[in-house]
Formats: C-alpha cells, structure tokens, sequence
C-alpha cells in the first residue's frame, strides 16, 4: 500500500512546487515607516499615531499601544508579503472624545483610519480601536470587573 501512496503523494507535490516556484516574491521592503523628525531624531509609529489623531479630534482620553511583540512570530509577518516595514505593524487604540456623539462606531473608525492613512500606506498592518464618547467610557469603566 505504501508503494501506490508515494507515487501519488510525489505527483501532487510536484505541481505544488512548480506554482510556488512560478509565483513573484514581493521585494522586502526594509525602509521604517517613519522618518526622522525636525531634530533628525526617530519618531516611532506609536507617537506618530498618537499625535496625529490628538492634532485631529480633541481627545479627553488617548491611548495608542504597541502590540506587534504579540505578533511578531506570525507567518508572514517579515518576509514581505504583509507589507510591513520593520517592527511596528499592530497596534491598540482607544480614543474618548466628545466628537463621536451622534456617530455609530462604523463612522467613529472611519475617522480614525481616515487620519491614519499614510501609516496604513507606509506599511501599518493592524489598528485596534476602541471609540467612545466620555458618557460610553465611564459606563464600560463602571462595569468593568
């Protein structure tokens, strides 16, 4: 029975290979996201978000976290076909302001990917948002465990 299996196994293998070898690799782009500052300093993309979104929408409370050490071990993460730049690609937001009253939070998030677009261009791969009017915030903070 052996016998009948490796033949089969090797001619589905085969045409695999011959597609993986036939496909275009991405170049790997190594360049940061972000370039140096004024100073010439480097600006991380954890502060970069964060001041754009405050330079944006008047914020009573802003919170940006750098989660990419969480994901860093994904497949696809470094060998370009994620379109990273680096080490910061994920991150966690949260943003209370008085601006999001009378929008659904389909709109809230819009807003803030429509402030974050040169990053998503740039190479940011993920943005956790959380979006909350002060009212909404106290309330989640009042029943939280």
């Amino acid at each position: 029975m052996a016998s009948c299996v490796a033949p089969v196994a090797a001619a589905i293998r085969a045409p695999a290979r011959a597609r993986r070898a036939a496909k275009p690799r991405a170049a790997r782009v190594t360049s940061p996201i972000r370039a140096a500052n004024e100073a010439g300093e480097y600006v991380s993309v954890r502060d970069t978000i964060e001041a754009k979104i405050a330079a944006e929408i008047e914020c009573e409370y802003l919170m940006v976290n750098d989660d990419s050490a969480k994901h860093s071990l994904h497949k696809g993460m470094h060998d370009g076909n994620a379109k990273t730049h680096g080490n910061e690609s994920h991150f966690s937001v949260v943003v209370v302001s008085d601006s999001f009253d009378g929008m659904n939070p389909v709109k809230r998030h819009r807003t803030i990917n429509a402030i974050l677009q040169e990053e998503f261009d740039a190479g940011l791969h993920a943005l956790q948002l959380t979006t909350r009017t002060p009212a909404e915030h106290r309330k989640a903070k009042t029943s939280a465990p």
